[in-house]
C-alpha cells in the first residue's frame, strides 16, 4: 500500500513538473529598469528576469523559433531572447525609435515600427541584415499581421488613422481614419475585424474589414491597448488614467463593464489556454489577473519596474 502511494505520488509530481514546464508563459518589458519579466502562465510564477536594452516597450513572441523580441526605445534596438535558456542570444541594430513590433504567421519576417522615422521595417528572422522598408503616417505605434500574413496593420498615432500594407510589395493599400491618437491595435481572432484605442477620444474604433465600415465605441480615461476573446465576442481595453478595463460586447457594440485592475495598465492580452487575461501596470510594477469566464480581477504579479508589455507577449507553448 505504502509502496502504491509513493508510486502515484511521484506519478502526480511528474504530471506537476511536466504542466508547469510546458505552460505559456508571459515575456513583461520592465521599461523603467531595462529588463524583461517571464511569468509562467500556470502558476504565475516569475521564471527569470532578464537584462535587456534600454526602455523596452513592444514584444513580440514566437513558438516555432522559441524566442521573444523586445524593442528597446532608447538603445535604438532589437533584444533577441532564447525562451529555452532564457538569455539575450541576438541585439538588432535599429537606426531609429522602435516601438511597435510583430511577427509575421510563419515567424521569418519581423515587423518594427520606427517612431521617429515614420517607418516599419521587414527583418529577415533567419538573416537579420536583410531588411525592406515602408515609409507610413506619422509616429507609427501598434502593428499587428493578418492570419494569413498578407497584411500588415499599422495605427499612425499622430496621422490618426490606420495604414493597411501588402506585406510582398510593401504598397500602402488603404488608410482608415480613427479617433484621435490610435496606439495599440489589434484583430479579432476570426480576422474579420481591426481594432484600435484612440487615446485622445477615449474610444475604441472597431472595422469590419469587408467593407471598412467603423465604429466608435466609448471607453475609460487614456485607452492604450486592446485584445479580443477567443470567441470573437468580447474586446478588453486598458485605460491608463482610469486604471480600468472596459470590457466591450462586440455584439452589442457597446462596454458592459468596467474591471479595476492596477495602477495605469498598458499591455493587455488574453491567454487562451487559461482564459485569463493579463494587464501589465506601469505604476503598480506588476500584472493584474483577470478571471474571463467571472470578468473579476483576481490576482497581481509583481513584476519589475514600469511594467508596458506592448504588443502580443504571451508565448503560445501548448496547443490551443
Amino acid at each position: 500500500m505504502k509502496h502504491n502511494i509513493r508510486t502515484l505520488s511521484s506519478f502526480l509530481l511528474l504530471l506537476t513538473v511536466s504542466f508547469l514546464a510546458c505552460a505559456d508563459e508571459a515575456y513583461i518589458t520592465n521599461q523603467g529598469e531595462n529588463t524583461v519579466s517571464v511569468i509562467n502562465l500556470a502558476d504565475h510564477s516569475i521564471i527569470a528576469t532578464i537584462a535587456v536594452g534600454k526602455a523596452p516597450v513592444g514584444v513580440a513572441t514566437s513558438q516555432s523559433l522559441g524566442k521573444a523580441y523586445i524593442s528597446n526605445v532608447d538603445s535604438h534596438s532589437v533584444s533577441v531572447i532564447d525562451t529555452n535558456s532564457y538569455s539575450v542570444v541576438d541585439t538588432i541594430d535599429i537606426s531609429g525609435s522602435p516601438v511597435g513590433i510583430a511577427l509575421s504567421p510563419d515567424s521569418k519576417s519581423l515587423y518594427v515600427a520606427d517612431w521617429n522615422d515614420n517607418r516599419v521595417l521587414v527583418i529577415d528572422t533567419a538573416d537579420t541584415s536583410q531588411r525592406r522598408e515602408v515609409s507610413i503616417g506619422k509616429a507609427p505605434a501598434g502593428i499587428v499581421i493578418s492570419p494569413d500574413g498578407s497584411k500588415l496593420y499599422v495605427a499612425n498615432r499622430d496621422s490618426n488613422d490606420l495604414a493597411i500594407i501588402d506585406t510582398q510589395t510593401l504598397k500602402v493599400l488603404q488608410r482608415v481614419a480613427t479617433g484621435e491618437h490610435p496606439f495599440g491595435i489589434t484583430l479579432s481572432p476570426d480576422g474579420k475585424q481591426l481594432l484600435a484605442v484612440n487615446v485622445y477620444a477615449n474610444s475604441l474604433s472597431v472595422i469590419n474589414l469587408d467593407n471598412f465600415d467603423t465604429h466608435t465605441i466609448a471607453v475609460g480615461e487614456h485607452p492604450y491597448c486592446v485584445t479580443v476573446s477567443p470567441d470573437n465576442r468580447y474586446a478588453y481595453v486598458s485605460n491608463t488614467q482610469a486604471d480600468t478595463v472596459s470590457v466591450i460586447d462586440l455584439t452589442q457594440r457597446k462596454e458592459v463593464t468596467k474591471i479595476r485592475v492596477g495602477g495605469f495598465p498598458e499591455g493587455i492580452n488574453y491567454d487562451a489556454a487559461s482564459h485569463k487575461i493579463y494587464v501589465a501596470n506601469w505604476f503598480d510594477n506588476s500584472v493584474s489577473v483577470i478571471d474571463a469566464s467571472s470578468h473579476k480581477h483576481v490576482q497581481d504579479i509583481p513584476t519589475g519596474k514600469q511594467s508596458r508589455a506592448f504588443g502580443q507577449f504571451i508565448l503560445n507553448k501548448t496547443s490551443h
